[in-house]
């Protein structure tokens, strides 16, 4: 099995757009409103039958931005619209909650990525990057909701035993 894309439920899709794309450097592939057709198709992502199931609401609407990195990285962006979006609590997106509350990529020159992120004004976890055994370098940012963004580092010769 191999990963696919993650989805990123935001508040501000102006904002997330600018960490993911401006700041990231990832590139926009889709940008549309779903449902973006009537029924089934070659050309729709989402027919309202099928987003209303999904969502669970009658009259589900969202705008939805698909973001792929030069490596072939996907990142799904949604500003729902039916039903309204909600901003999760900041204390339900850290550690000590189920759910998923970090997504890990994997970058070269730790150090770079650090002062770019830090630079464009987003909350850190730490105010240094840190290693972790011999296996890599990486610090934790926030985007604009309070997901929590890892970027990691592997070391030339990682080691996996502790």
């Amino acid at each position: 099995m191999r990963f696919h894309h993650m989805a990123i439920f935001v508040s501000d899709m102006t904002e997330a757009v600018r960490l993911w794309r401006d700041v990231l450097g990832f590139k926009i592939a889709v940008d549309t409103t779903i449902p973006d057709g009537p029924e089934p198709g070659p050309k729709t992502f989402m027919y309202p039958a099928l987003l209303d199931d999904i969502f669970k609401v009658k009259g589900a609407r969202s705008k939805m931005i698909l973001l792929m990195s030069d490596e072939g990285a996907l990142i799904e962006l949604q500003e729902c619209e039916v039903p309204a979006i909600a901003k999760t609590p900041p204390e339900n997106l850290r550690y000590g909650h189920t759910g998923i509350h970090e997504l890990g990529l994997q970058v070269e020159n730790i150090d770079g990525w650090f002062d770019k992120i830090k630079g464009a004004g987003y909350q850190m976890q730490t105010d240094y990057v840190w290693a972790c055994a011999s296996i890599g370098r990486s610090f934790l940012f926030y985007d604009a909701d309070g997901n929590m963004i890892q970027l990691w580092e592997h070391m030339s010769s990682p080691t996996w035993e502790t």
